[in-house]
């Protein structure tokens, strides 16, 4: 089996405009409903560093863990991905 290799490295999607603006819409849903990091943790089991790390641009979510994020935040994913798309 081949392994399938990637041109780029991850750091180079770290800050990209995609992964800015997701961090921005995560912080912003986050804060509306008055949740910190450590609730989200509480809510989903995953260490509060798992969420800084998206709102800093330093992690990016597949669409699984995305659609995941929403139902913890309880939000829609379609509308979502609609609001992030236009940051």
């Amino acid at each position: 089996m081949t392994k399938y290799i990637t041109q780029r490295s991850k750091s180079d999607l770290n800050g990209s405009p995609k992964r800015v603006a997701l961090g921005n819409w995560l912080r912003e849903q986050r804060e509306a409903k008055g949740l910190t990091m450590r609730d989200l943790q509480a809510i989903s089991g995953k260490p509060h560093s798992y969420f800084g790390k998206i709102e800093q641009a330093q992690r990016g979510l597949d669409v699984l863990e995305f659609i995941e994020l929403c139902e913890w935040l309880e939000v829609e994913p379609h509308i979502s991905i609609i609001k992030i798309a236009a940051l």
